[in-house]
């Protein structure tokens, strides 16, 4: 993965200069600003897309009025490099322009005099927003949405399903909620993408023409869409050479990149955005100065805290907040809005300091944390930092992947303690449970047997989240489940229980699974078998 570079830059400076009287001597012309993206970040880029198998990365920097931007190894294998102009997936970044839109619908008290923050969603798409309990269904608001804060849990592997937005709206019902509405912030994507189709409701627009003339295109985020037909559209025009981006994931077995198909689905609002850091760079001034497409009180409500977020999701924060679409924290006395976003084979960063009038953009083409070290090496540089007080995303990462390790060494006796040792045998052949199994909300789950010598189940969850569960069986009916989030991968992302249920005919009728593991842990969630 050789560096290609391919930079950009933008420099302004003032010309209002106020001459000294009496004297014949000129006041000095300020120093121009220097690249923070020079060789030695660059050694930096190299050895991060190294050590975290990454095939290419595009970075820019906002910092006052100028803005740097570079690109560095592959957009797309053999040999397409990286430009600033290169297109990427940006994810759940997606969000805030979400939070934005619904920011110009409760401003505009002429056409959407019903929609304020505090307005439940029930009364905007009263027959399509029903979830599990019946108080919030008629108490969780637009803010609360925004915010997650809803008492939904995060049911991640439900993002992607085939279907409508509609049909997610609806899907939200037969989810299991776990806490009481505005006690506890639970990400929660399907909340955003009902949110995109309340939205299209109201406004009678598709998601993508709303942002496009109301976000993007008044900000100049001319390469910036909502759909990979559009994005294909723009990149093979004759009017320029701008390129998308491949995703790929890490084959541990064989120790190569491996191109992965480009995510789809009823994503919307919750993070299908593609865009480069050129634009993105663009987005974030406006965010620094207020300066874009929105009213005042709609910049300061986007920000206002609503939720106290664990202090896990992100380590280098004691304290960690939540707006509207953004996360908000103070880092070595500095306040710190950013949001990261990921899907398959992509992910990215932005992150400013409002106050430093400085901001930070990395975009890339490979699922993980890498791309978090070089936006915060450029923070940490540019608030001198010391060297023993930065977050070692590297190694917390190597620490997570030991006890994930240490956890499913002891997952028999973790999740099932008292089970008998050795386990006792299934009800029937392993043979019987493979088959198909559904729920109205989550992508269907094929289940199969492995063609191994001695064969086991691997559950394939459909759809485009490329998820599987490897069971191991632990004793009757009962499994440990080793879920593996993506494509290639080989370390599992955790373990859970996983239980089969036989009918009064000998017949597998049943699969539950604790499939929201981040959330829920000791919640199954059950499929019916459909074939």
């Amino acid at each position: 993965m050789g560096s290609v570079g391919n930079s950009i830059v933008s420099m302004m400076t003032p010309d209002n200069l106020t001459p000294v009287l009496l004297t014949n001597e000129q006041p000095a012309a300020a120093s121009p600003k220097l690249s923070p993206l020079d060789e030695d970040f660059a050694k930096l880029v190299q050895s991060t897309l190294d050590k975290w198998h990454i095939e290419g990365v595009a970075v820019a920097v906002v910092d006052g009025d100028d803005t740097w931007s570079e690109g560095y190894g592959i957009a797309a294998l053999p040999n397409t490099p990286v430009r600033p102009s290169t297109l990427f997936y940006t994810g759940s970044t997606t969000k805030t322009f979400t939070a934005a839109a619904a920011s110009l619908l409760v401003d505009d008290d002429q056409n959407y005099p019903h929609i304020k923050w505090t307005t439940p969603l029930n009364q905007i798409i009263r027959e399509d927003f029903v979830l599990e309990d019946e108080y919030a269904t008629s108490h969780v608001t637009l803010e609360d949405a925004l915010s997650h804060r809803t008492g939904l849990p995060g049911h991640v592997l439900t993002l992607g399903a085939p279907g409508t937005l509609q049909d997610v709206a609806r899907g939200l019902r037969h989810l299991k909620m776990n806490k009481e509405i505005r006690t506890k912030w639970q990400y929660q994507n399907a909340m955003f993408v009902t949110l995109s189709y309340m939205i299209e409701t109201v406004t009678g627009e598709w998601l993508g023409d709303f942002f496009r003339k109301r976000l993007w295109e008044p900000l100049g985020m001319n390469s910036t869409f909502l759909s990979l037909e559009d994005a294909q559209r723009y990149v093979g025009s004759d009017e320029n050479d701008i390129v998308l981006a491949k995703p790929y994931d890490w084959d541990e077995a064989t120790s190569t990149s491996k191109e992965i198909p480009y995510m789809e689905g009823a994503v919307s609002g919750a993070g299908m955005a593609i865009s480069n850091v050129l634009d993105y760079a663009k987005y974030i001034r406006s965010m620094i100065r207020k300066s874009g497409p929105l009213s005042q009180e709609g910049y300061a409500a986007l920000l206002e805290p609503r939720s106290i977020v664990q202090p896990s999701v992100f380590p280098q924060f004691k304290t960690l907040l939540y707006s509207l679409g953004w996360f908000v924290a103070s880092y070595h006395g500095e306040t710190i809005i950013f949001h990261p976003g990921g899907l398959d084979g992509f992910t990215s960063t932005m992150i400013y300091l409002p106050d430093r009038d400085w901001g930070v953009v990395v975009f890339c083409n490979r699922a993980g944390p890498g791309r978090e070290t070089l936006a915060w090496h450029l923070i940490d540089e540019l608030l001198n930092v010391p060297k023993a007080e930065r977050v070692d995303l590297w190694d917390l990462t190597e620490k997570s992947l030991a006890a994930a390790r240490e956890q499913r060494a002891t997952a028999v006796q973790r999740l099932y303690p008292g089970a008998p040792s050795p386990g006792l045998p299934t009800a029937l052949p392993l043979a019987e449970y493979a088959g198909q199994y559904k729920h109205p909300t989550y992508p269907a789950l094929s289940i199969a047997l492995t063609p191994d010598d001695e064969p086991q189940l691997e559950v394939t969850v459909t759809g485009t989240m490329h998820a599987k569960l490897n069971l191991k069986h632990a004793s009757g009916d009962y499994f440990i489940a080793e879920v593996l989030m993506y494509l290639h991968s080989v370390e599992p992302t955790a373990c859970i229980t996983a239980e089969f249920q036989i009918n009064a005919q000998g017949k597998v009728a049943r699969f539950g699974t604790a499939l929201d593991f981040q959330d829920m842990p000791e919640t199954t969630i059950w499929f019916d078998r459909s074939d």
